[in-house]
């Protein structure tokens, strides 16, 4: 099975133009929300990775975006799975998010002193998830982006998630986008070679829902070479 791990303020309905692509290849996927069930005023980061892991099987192959990319990573140190693609993901500890992005993150931390779910503004979503989107549709899509946990915001923009590569054994497969400002391709990169794998740049930006089929088409030429 596929299973898609979407990112932070994300939603499993996001995965959906990826699912129809994959369910017309033969595959089995399936979508999972993070969120639902949750106590977003105490989640961690480690919930939303047990969540999965206690989902995922020896068999499957995760493909997660932005924060789902680092589960993907934390499940594949923890679990034995088939394989693990990692979409602009967010960075774990030893490797760090540019530092205008964490400048700009800085307006949040009072909420997550206060532990209160947030969602970043129109502004910064713009700047660093959606500017490869004309302002109607980025608005358009804001709207579609959901409060999340502000204790799993600040357990990734401090880099406290840490991996330990030695421990993954299954292959991965690193994506950047080439206008991401979130998680540039060099950032990618560096995540590529904590691992030893490799990583491929397509266009776009880190909503990569845009550009959403040459990354299909990458990722599936991925998963054949698994079989």
């Amino acid at each position: 099975m596929l299973l898609f791990i979407h990112g932070m303020w994300g939603r499993a309905e996001f995965w959906r133009l990826f699912i129809n692509y994959f369910d017309n290849k033969g595959f089995k996927c399936r979508a999972l929300d993070l969120k639902e069930g949750m106590d977003l005023r105490k989640v961690s980061f480690a919930d939303y990775v047990g969540k999965v892991k206690k989902i995922a099987r020896k068999e499957d192959i995760l493909i997660g975006h932005s924060m789902g990319g680092l589960i993907v990573q934390k499940i594949a140190e923890e679990k034995e799975i088939k394989g693990g693609v990692a979409i602009c993901s967010a960075p774990p500890k030893g490797i760090k998010f540019p530092k205008k992005f964490l400048f700009f993150s800085l307006k949040y931390f009072p909420k997550t002193i206060a532990k209160k779910p947030f969602k970043p503004d129109f502004f910064i979503s713009r700047k660093f998830f959606m500017n490869c989107l004309e302002e109607e549709e980025a608005r358009i899509e804001y709207e579609k982006l959901e409060k999340d946990s502000a204790i799993v915001g600040y357990e990734l923009a401090m880099n406290k998630i840490a991996v330990d590569e030695k421990k993954v054994k299954c292959p991965l497969l690193f994506i950047a986008t080439k206008d991401d400002t979130t998680s540039p391709p060099l950032i990618v990169k560096k995540m590529a070679e904590k691992y030893n794998v490799d990583y491929k740049i397509y266009g776009g930006c880190h909503w990569i829902f845009k550009n959403w089929r040459t990354i299909a088409d990458g990722i599936q030429d991925f998963i054949l070479s698994l079989y």
